[in-house]
């Protein structure tokens, strides 16, 4: 996968996918030093003009504002439904396990996305299988053949770019973002605050400090909720 995969989706698709993904990830609202410039070279990456990035910053500092059935709407034809979904899976199993009301919730979202029972089971393996790929430290080559998923991924029509080194399409814009961030702000104090911010992961599942990502998988939960219980008509 290109670093500007991205780009290839028209931009009100790549507003929405970034908005709904950045309003879940950051449901609590508290924005870290170093989050936003973040979330500012991921905008840039998609290729958003300021409008777009404005969007995107907004739902970062206010989630509970964001009108989710303006977006999800936007995705429902568009092959970025599928990255969203499984950023989602990922963030339910961000800490190795799922809470049964995150995946009740999770499954309606899928239904809110035309994404099929199939294509969102066929999802669910990929992200566990990427989880332990890695803890194991054993992924190379092209991965769904290697975790034996690419022929799911053809027979239920899931497009596989961007799913061949099993990653999601959030941890992919993130680990770059990191890496230009890192290089923008070398050798300067906000440099070593930032080296902080670098562990957070923000869109990738990893842990935060222990009392902060209590509470943000709880407002996280909130926000799933919301999401799964937006009124989004289908074409």
């Amino acid at each position: 996968m290109t670093e500007n995969f991205l780009v290839q989706f028209e931009k009100k698709q790549r507003v929405a996918y970034l908005v709904t993904l950045a309003s879940l990830a950051m449901a609590d609202g508290e924005v870290e030093e170093g989050e936003e410039k973040l979330i500012k070279s991921i905008c840039d990456q998609a290729g958003l003009d300021e409008a777009g990035k404005a969007l995107v910053i907004s739902a970062v500092y206010n989630p509970e504002e964001v009108a989710f059935e303006n977006y999800l709407g936007l995705l429902q034809d568009s092959d970025l439904r599928f990255h969203l979904m499984t950023d989602i899976v990922l963030m339910v199993y961000a800490d190795g396990e799922a809470e049964k009301e995150e995946l009740e919730q999770a499954a309606k979202i899928r239904l809110l996305l035309s994404i099929t029972k199939e294509q969102y089971e066929t999802l669910t393996a990929y992200v566990k299988a990427a989880q332990d790929f890695k803890e194991k430290g054993i992924i190379e080559g092209e991965f769904l053949k290697q975790a034996g998923l690419e022929e799911a991924f053809k027979k239920h029509d899931i497009p596989m770019e961007a799913f061949n080194n099993g990653q999601t399409v959030g941890e992919i814009v993130t680990n770059v973002a990191l890496s230009v961030v890192e290089k923008e702000l070398e050798g300067t104090k906000a440099g070593v605050i930032f080296k902080v911010a670098k562990g957070l992961g923000l869109f990738s599942g990893r842990k935060k400090e222990k009392r902060r990502r209590k509470k943000r998988k709880s407002k996280f939960g909130k926000f799933l909720a919301k999401l799964a219980g937006t009124p989004v008509s289908h074409a």
